[in-house]
């Protein structure tokens, strides 16, 4: 899974277990980067919570974009 290409994006992550979680990408951490050797993307929640939510790559069921990316909705408004 390409998990850095969802960089900038309003995202749905749907985990291995079906628990659905929108929010903002807000980081990924490869392989070769984590202390565990695993995959990892964070996103900032809709729910306005000042928390991050982290998925392992194998947690991860599938990932659908919600939105265009944030900064060019910025420049829209």
């Amino acid at each position: 899974m390409k998990m850095w290409e969802y960089k900038g994006k309003h995202i749905r992550v749907r985990d291995i277990d079906g628990k659905v979680s929108t929010g903002y990408y807000d980081h990924y951490v490869s392989a070769l980067d984590s202390p565990d050797g695993v995959e990892t993307l964070s996103i900032r929640p809709d729910s306005g919570e000042r928390i991050l939510i982290e998925f392992e790559e194998s947690e991860i069921a599938d990932i659908e974009i919600i939105d265009a990316d944030i900064h060019e909705m910025a420049k829209v408004v």
